[in-house]
């Protein structure tokens, strides 16, 4: 780990000039074949893990996700060392709800296939959530699984599986008291809890709050069965100041306009990599290089949707133009 983050900085201004670029996304977008994107990736420094056996596109991206992770750990000051892990732990979630719900069901957990990139072990992970045992988890995690042990001991419900942890995984990165991690996450929660209101969820299934409160969140969602107009105006009154509410009033407005959700999930990503984005020029703060991170997986996420589209020749046209965007 480094001791001074303002060299660590300086030093990522030179490492990140090795993102894709636009142009290179152009030139897999408009590639005659997956072989070609291959190529070109090989040429953009991907590379592969010549002892990787398996899928070489899932080889390269996770070859090239292990280096950023280990850089990222080496350029991070020790007493920021929390706050990039607590990003990766999004990957740890996701197999934390699989694992859990896969017990509900009676399943075994040995062949469970994991998402890569979180900071807990895959074996040791799918032995704790299989005996019950937590203790390897942050206590938000532990308090929410022992819960949840309870009340779906009777009654098996994987909606309430997911929004307990979820809610924990909230509680865990606000509770590390950085402006820019709670900044981040009370977004991710903001919109969230703005999507389940969409889909009639009550409001015990609300997650942590940002700067939507309990109360709030309630009384859009009860204007929302009646009036979706008067739901849009509680969700951002004329009156207020705030980038995150006209966001979320901006893809609600579209949301009432179309009926797809998909508005709301494209303006959260993009307004939570607008956050990561502005952060890159903050030399006092981890968050340039918890942005780094965050473009680097973002990076992964289009090339993995671009070359899986050319391998089962889908027309490029197919990919939305904010699908690839990448992190500016």
């Amino acid at each position: 780990m480094a001791e001074s983050l303002i060299n660590s900085i300086a030093r990522l201004r030179v490492i990140e000039k090795g993102l894709l670029t636009p142009e290179t996304v152009g030139r897999l977008l408009s590639s005659r074949s997956y072989a070609e994107c291959l190529k070109i990736m090989t040429e953009s420094g991907y590379g592969m893990d010549a002892g990787s056996e398996g899928d070489e596109l899932e080889s390269m991206i996770r070859y090239k996700l292990t280096q950023t992770y280990a850089l990222v750990e080496e350029l991070m000051p020790k007493r920021f060392a929390g706050i990039a892990k607590v990003f990766r732990m999004k990957h740890d979630v996701t197999n934390i709800k699989l694992l859990y719900k896969l017990r509900l069901q009676g399943l075994e957990l040995g062949d469970a296939s994991l998402d890569f990139g979180g900071i807990y072990d895959g074996e040791k992970l799918k032995a704790a959530i299989a005996k019950g045992d937590y203790s390897m988890l942050p206590k938000q995690f532990v308090n929410a699984l022992e819960e949840l042990d309870v009340t779906t001991y009777k009654a098996p419900d994987p909606q309430a599986v997911s929004c307990s942890i979820d809610g924990a995984y909230i509680n865990y990165a606000y509770s590390l008291k950085n402006g820019f991690v709670r900044e981040y996450f009370g977004a991710l929660a903001d919109f969230t809890n703005i999507l389940a209101i969409t889909r009639g969820f009550t409001d015990r299934q609300f997650l942590p709050v940002g700067e939507y409160s309990a109360e709030l969140l309630r009384r859009i969602g009860e204007a929302y069965g009646s009036s979706p107009e008067q739901a849009l105006y509680l969700i951002k009154n004329p009156m207020e100041t705030s980038p995150l509410k006209d966001a979320v009033r901006k893809c609600f407005a579209e949301y009432i306009r179309t009926g797809h959700t998909s508005a709301i999930e494209r303006e959260r990503d993009e307004y939570l990599l607008r956050l990561a984005s502005r952060s890159r020029s903050d030399i006092e703060s981890p968050a340039p290089i918890v942005g780094y991170q965050l473009a680097r997986e973002r990076e992964a996420e289009v090339v993995r949707l671009i070359l899986t589209a050319k391998r089962s020749d889908i027309p490029a046209e197919a990919l939305e133009e904010r699908s690839v965007a990448l992190y500016g």
